[in-house]
């Protein structure tokens, strides 16, 4: 299993942000008993980068892209979290079809989910 980060220069991330983004990318992994390759893109620009919203998963290429422009890391850290759901999703045969872009079973537990990872990452790290 390997997971390679990138993080736009643009954000101007400091070595700390970069060391909790990379520590919270391996908890995540490890909570959601991902063993397969990942990569995740923090981007400054949105629409240079075919986000939506905040994130995606991409399947075909095991990517996650984050937008990190104007948010705080740890909000980062749950967009990463949601979209390595529906990568969990996706590797577990629960994906069957189109996923709903709000609501639904797929997003909701990729939000729920999102949500107990990073708490649980939040009492980890003492933040």
């Amino acid at each position: 299993m390997s997971k390679k980060i990138y993080i736009d220069r643009a954000l101007n991330f400091g070595q700390p942000d970069v060391e909790l983004i990379s520590q919270f990318c391996k908890d995540c992994m490890s909570d959601l008993s991902l063993d397969c390759d990942v990569s995740v893109k923090i981007v400054e620009d949105k629409a240079k980068n075919n986000i939506k919203t905040t994130a995606y998963y991409d399947p075909s290429n095991d990517l996650v892209c984050v937008l990190g422009k104007g948010r705080h890391v740890i909000d980062i850290c749950r967009s990463i979290a949601h979209e390595l759901t529906h990568m969990m999703q996706h590797k577990r045969g629960l994906i069957k079809g189109p996923v709903k872009d709000i609501g639904g079973f797929h997003e909701d537990q990729a939000n729920a989910k999102a949500g107990e990872i990073v708490k649980r990452f939040i009492y980890k790290m003492g933040l």
